[in-house]
């Protein structure tokens, strides 16, 4: 005779878990509810949706009973049933299975609802860019590629790429990265080296940016590094630019300034 999932697991219990059209869900907006969250007027996080739609949604959100208005609220989940709803139209475009939301129902008192949201968003603990990159590691050995890589870290493809060049550098500069005196994208470019040549740069890189923080910092490292100076950040820069070039640059440049052809191209 079969076992049930608890015997068959060793588990101490169980509970329901409830499948939703994400679209059925509702998402409180008023201020006022013990269930609002700010961050619910966030823009739709593109690369979650693009994981959901890869692999559905991993981890159930909470829902809770409006008793007044008889909806299903979201207590803790916004960003994963916004996310699900692009995922879905994305999916229907494609005419494939809309994917739908597991949840649990939040237990606790509707009123202290918010220590439940905070709890949610707050005491997450985030990876480590080398964890990261082990991970990556670990995911492509299975087959899969950078681009799907990618799409189950959320991350761009040239990201992926970055982060695995990690651990083709030497103790020191993962280290460094881990400690976040360099970057990752400083650990790429060493990883290109061979290893005493990296750890000549990137003590180099850390006595660079010892003394110095934020712009100023990423300067002087840049500086260390060889990287190309970086793109034109304000309008005189751009304005000294637009002065001397011409055809398609010129209007790029004139664009960027909110400049017509015929407005004059005064500072």
């Amino acid at each position: 005779m079969a076992k049930n999932s608890v015997d068959a697991y060793g588990a101490s219990g169980k509970t329901n878990l409830l499948f939703f059209d994400p679209e059925r869900l509702v998402l409180v907006t008023d201020v006022t509810s013990p269930l609002y969250d700010p961050r619910v007027d966030l823009p739709v996080n593109e690369d979650l949706a693009r994981n959901i739609d890869f692999q559905g949604v991993l981890q159930p959100i909470s829902v809770v009973k409006n008793t007044e208005t008889g909806e299903t609220e979201v207590a803790v989940g916004r960003q994963r049933t916004k996310a699900a709803r692009l995922a879905n139209e994305w999916r229907r475009a494609r005419g494939e299975q809309p994917i739908q939301i597991p949840a649990q129902v939040y237990r606790g008192d509707r009123r202290t609802a918010l220590t439940a949201i905070i709890g949610e968003n707050e005491l997450r603990e985030a990876d480590t860019p080398l964890g990261r990159a082990e991970k990556m590691r670990r995911v492509m050995a299975l087959g899969y590629s950078e681009a799907e890589i990618g799409t189950i870290f959320g991350c761009s493809t040239s990201t992926v790429h970055a982060t695995l060049a990690l651990l083709d550098c030497c103790a020191e500069v993962r280290r460094a990265v881990e400690s976040s005196r360099i970057n990752v994208t400083h650990a790429r470019r060493l990883s290109k080296l061979s290893p005493e040549q990296q750890g000549e740069k990137v003590r180099e890189l850390i006595a660079a940016g010892e003394h110095v923080v934020g712009h100023a910092r990423a300067r002087a490292q840049r500086a260390v590094i060889g990287e190309a100076k970086p793109k034109l950040r304000n309008r005189k820069e751009i304005m000294h630019e637009l002065s001397s070039s011409s055809g398609e640059r010129a209007q790029a440049l004139r664009w960027v300034l909110g400049l017509n052809a015929t407005d004059e191209e005064c500072p």
